[in-house]
């Protein structure tokens, strides 16, 4: 769309400006031959009139004469009515503009201008406004990439946003107050964030449902399954014993469905596809350092894995990304991103420099509508659901300065098949509760 907005555009401006050029190369050019022409002709009667006054005198001209008021820069040119020899005097004979006046019955005089000037002036006028055309050309270009840069900018910004919530990554497009500056993209933008909130709230309150009713279900089954175990084994009926193992099979069946409930989406067969966690952590560090290079702030990483280690990049991207905008909008100081393998658990931990949480909202700092600085609190809550769907979860590690830590298993992406080394003084995941947090 760039190159489509910012060729169509040029072909405007330079139609325009090459339309204006010959325009104006076309007017000075005849205004500059019609002063010249005016200028020989104002001379050629001055000539005129005082070789007539010096024929009256003499009764004849001679070649002193026309010397004697021949104009700078020019040739007269005598012509006798009596048939005599013509008379010249100046400069040579060139193709500049010309003038005859007749004196009485003497003869005709020609003033022609030699200096060239007229040839001059026309090429200069056209080097001039070539010039001045080349540089409006140079000066469309810059202005037309800059619009088109401005007008497109924002649109390709919305189209990576659609592609992220079509990966399963439902984070808000920018903060309300950093939009485009142009109204309909805005607005645009207000109405996609307004529908991630809701298709957000929807696909939690979803999961929560399915997942108490995929719990609530697995108990009655449970027992339902033992009571029909007993009948399938009482000894006196066939007829009781067949009835029972037939129910007991759909029951199974029925525990089945349960239990792929309770999987949520963390089941293999339900992923998108994966990328290395490096390409993913990468990504963020490519989006997220622009903002902080603009509020002078760092921005850091080091990622212990290697390629073999492979997430779902939509939600995990979401889980990062939130944790990094939430140090830049809540935090201080340099940001650092770590991420590592041990063992069966990927960590990805967000820390910086700034005030931390207070304590009154730390135990809550997960929950919707929770924050500390007047903001919607949904990000930390959008995470920690995106976590959970790809069998993860986030924990407040530290509340001062504020380090969180986002958990995730390796068993739930096997292809993550290379065991990373062991780092002796980080303990396991499973060492680290998810729902405390320490004051340092």
């Amino acid at each position: 769309m760039q190159r489509q907005l910012l060729r169509t555009t040029l072909a405007i401006a330079l139609g325009l400006i090459a339309v204006m050029a010959v325009a104006m190369m076309w007017g000075h050019w005849v205004g500059t031959a019609s002063n010249s022409q005016a200028q020989v002709e104002g001379e050629a009667d001055q000539v005129a009139v005082k070789l007539r006054e010096i024929a009256h005198a003499n009764g004849f001209l001679t070649t002193p004469d026309l010397q004697q008021v021949l104009p700078a820069g020019h040739r007269v040119e005598y012509t006798p009515d009596t048939g005599g020899a013509d008379l010249v005097a100046g400069e040579a004979r060139s193709d500049g503009p010309f003038s005859e006046e007749h004196i009485d019955d003497l003869g005709t005089v020609r003033v022609i201008d030699a200096t060239g000037d007229l040839s001059r002036n026309h090429w200069l006028g056209v080097v001039v406004i070539l010039a001045v055309s080349l540089a409006l050309v140079c000066l469309a270009v810059l202005v037309v990439r800059r619009t088109s840069l401005r007008l497109t900018a924002p649109i390709r910004d919305l189209a990576s946003h659609a592609e992220r919530l079509a990966s399963g990554d439902l984070r808000p497009t920018r903060p309300a107050g950093d939009r485009y500056g142009i109204a309909e993209l805005d607005q645009l933008a207000d109405s996609m964030d307004a529908s991630v909130l809701r298709v957000a709230t929807l696909l939690a309150e979803e999961r929560s449902l399915t997942l108490d009713a995929s719990h609530q279900l697995k108990t009655p089954l449970t027992a339902l399954s033992l009571r029909l175990e007993e009948l399938a084994e009482w000894p006196d009926d066939p007829a009781v014993r067949a009835e029972a193992t037939a129910a007991l099979e759909q029951v199974e069946r029925l525990s089945g469905v349960v239990d792929g409930l309770l999987l949520d989406r963390r089941s293999p067969d339900a992923k998108r596809g994966s990328v290395p966690l490096s390409l993913v952590a990468q990504q963020q560090l490519s989006e997220w350092r622009p903002a902080y290079t603009a509020s002078h702030r760092e921005l850091t990483a080091i990622i212990d894995v290697d390629d073999s280690i492979e997430v779902d990049p939509g939600p995990v991207g979401q889980v990062v990304a939130s944790l990094i905008e939430n140090s830049l909008v809540h935090g201080a100081g340099q940001t650092l991103i770590e991420a590592r393998a041990l063992r069966d658990t990927i960590w990805i931990e967000v820390s910086d420099k700034g005030a931390g949480i207070p304590d009154d909202i730390a135990p809550r700092v997960f929950d919707r509508d929770v924050s500390g600085a007047g903001s919607t609190g949904f990000g930390l809550a959008a995470a920690q659901d995106a976590a959970v769907s790809v069998g993860g979860r986030i924990a407040l590690v530290r509340r001062r300065p504020a380090h969180f830590r986002f958990f995730l298993d390796r068993r739930e992406h096997p292809t993550s098949v290379r065991p990373e080394a062991e780092h002796g003084a980080k303990p396991h995941a499973d060492d680290v509760g998810g729902d405390v947090v320490s004051q340092s």
